[in-house]
């Protein structure tokens, strides 16, 4: 635990000033202010994930990445240093000492949480492994031939590598995670502000679906899952959009931002690809306003930010995108043979839909979907129930609010529209539920919020009144209701031994094999190897060889 709150210090110093400089230079050259600490963290966090993915292009992810991000931040604090001291006595007059007392009080629980739990399977199959060749190797061609998974690219495996501290600490730390679960927690604990406004707004029912996601994943957080990830990039960027539409924004440099952060969060996770359809918005108010340079420059930084993810891709698997056979470009000798890819991409569609046979691809959905529904947890079940509900309300909100050209709404009718094509891309694609979260919670409060905010708009004072405090009842029930589930939690994973280190990563039975003089591992239990024995192949591969004479020059297809 002490170790995840020292690195939780660390990650939030080492993103804090990237992000505060990308503010400045925002604020000076685009006119739009940033104030909010976990804005500019996440601006900070957003450039570490490329630069993390940039860095392991040339080489591992270790001591000389940190050299060069603390070159950055020195750089930054120098360059900014009076807007930094303006900054933080701005902080001082905002926040009394009972902010303090908080905040220090919810790194104390997620470093708590972030310490001990539950390991992802799929961490013990292939998230370690992938770790451990980034902070040895950075990237390194056609590994996905040694392993496949090996081969699924994700900025979250890169930005964990360079906070893992493998080069200085006795074990690899795998807390990134729990710091943007600490930073989302923040924002969503911000829905306690209507017990002293006695005003709800739409943001307010999102904050609370996040508040229950965070439930969700809070003894699984120590995981350096990529769902988790994305699933907390898009919380914050649904969030941070409703407030700009909800304060009237009328500047495009935040949305725009945004979009931005959307194309980081893709090279994540390759399922939150739907929600490049916000960028709509700010292209056409940048075109309507003729803003030529402006378009020029978020598209430069969203096409860098997705440059190192790309390059990452064709090195590791000889794809642009793996598995996405239908774009084939290359012709590199690592490449992995295109039946592999294809039988990659339709085994990882039939297993979010419960089939565990490829041949059974084509299966229709009146066949698939009610033995998915069937294995789905009770809660599930409902939140299922809830999107497909919220897709029909929101397609009747979308007409009747937009045929009455009622234009104070238009940007929330957006956010519905895109919404729902995010839900139905996931429900008919790849409908994993560590996949859907964010459609399957945040869409039904989004949607019930717009109608909740709008029927009491349209009520005496008195009314709406009972209306609020009917929602702060219910907060202080669910809040009451997780803070319960939070104790038990906690009392649960009370007695594991991870007060000083947090729990390291799992290593599962294993043999060996030789590939041209190098040692591989083979597990023998569900494909479990964890870290420690590297490097893994899930079998043994006859082949596949050595691209030259060590595994630095990486593997390809005999």
């Amino acid at each position: 635990m002490i170790s995840v709150f020292i690195s939780f210090l660390y990650i939030a110093v080492t993103v804090f000033f990237p992000g505060f400089g990308i503010a400045c230079l925002v604020r000076r050259y685009l006119g739009y202010s940033t104030e909010r600490i976990s804005g500019i963290l996440m601006y900070g966090l957003s450039f570490t994930v490329v630069y993390a993915q940039a860095f392991s292009l040339f080489s591992g992810v270790g001591m000389a990445a940190h050299l060069i991000l603390a070159g950055i931040c020195m750089a930054v604090a120098t360059a900014f240093l009076r807007e930094l001291a303006a900054f933080f006595g701005g902080i001082r007059l905002r926040f009394s000492s009972w902010h303090y007392v908080g905040c220090l009080a919810l790194l104390l629980i997620m470093s708590y949480g972030a310490s001990r739990g539950y390991l992802h399977f799929d961490t013990g199959l292939y998230h370690a492994q992938s770790i451990r060749w980034i902070e040895e190797y950075g990237v390194v061609p056609g590994l996905g031939n040694l392993h496949c998974r090996l081969a699924y690219n994700s900025g979250a495996f890169p930005l964990t590598a360079l906070y893992g501290f493998a080069f200085l600490l006795p074990q690899s730390l795998h807390t990134a995670a729990g710091f943007l679960a600490t930073i989302l927690a923040a924002r969503g604990l911000e829905v306690c502000r209507v017990f002293r406004t006695g005003r709800v707004k739409i943001s307010d029912f999102v904050r609370v679906a996040l508040l229950f996601y965070l439930s969700v994943i809070y003894t699984e957080m120590m995981s350096p899952s990529s769902d988790y990830f994305a699933m907390l990039f898009l919380f914050y960027i649904l969030l941070e959009w409703l407030e700009l539409e909800e304060k009237q924004e009328k500047s495009v440099v935040p949305y725009s931002l945004l979009c931005v952060m959307v194309v980081v969060t893709v090279t994540i996770k390759l399922s939150a690809a739907i929600m490049v359809l916000l960028v709509l918005k700010p292209a056409l108010q940048l075109i309507r306003e003729k803003k030529y340079g402006q378009i020029v420059l978020f598209l430069s930084l969203g096409i860098g930010a997705a440059a190192p993810y790309l390059l990452r891709n064709i090195l590791l698997s000889g794809w642009l995108v793996y598995p996405f056979p239908a774009i084939d470009l290359f012709s590199f000798d690592w490449k992995i043979p295109l039946g592999d890819v294809q039988y990659d991409a339709e085994e990882i569609r039939v297993y979010a839909k419960g089939i565990f046979d490829v041949t059974l691809k084509d299966t229709p959905m009146t066949e698939w979907l009610p033995g998915w529904f069937g294995q789905l947890k009770g809660l599930e079940k409902l939140w299922i129930l809830s999107s497909g509900a919220s897709v029909i309300t929101g397609v009747i909100i979308v007409l009747w609010y937009g045929l009455r050209r009622i234009r104070e709404v238009y940007g929330f009718l957006f956010l519905e529209m895109v919404l729902i094509a995010g839900y139905l891309f996931w429900q008919l694609g790849t409908p994993l539920v560590r996949y859907g979260y964010l459609y399957m919670i945040a869409f039904p409060f989004f949607t019930a919020g717009f109608l909740f905010v709008r029927w009491v708009g349209g009520v005496p004072d008195k009314t709406a009144g009972c209306f609020h405090r009917g929602f702060c009842i219910l907060l202080v029930l669910f809040l009451f209701y997780k803070g319960g589930n939070l104790l038990r939690d906690m009392a649960r994973y009370a007695g594991e031994p991870y007060y000083l280190w947090q729990r390291d990563y799992e290593t599962g039975a294993y043999e060996t094999y030789e590939m041209d003089g190098e040692i591989i591992y083979v597990p023998l239990e569900s494909g479990q190897i964890g870290y420690d024995k590297f490097p893994s192949s899930p079998y043994v591969l006859d082949d596949v060889e050595l691209r030259g004479e060590g595994l630095r020059e990486g593997f390809r297809r005999k």
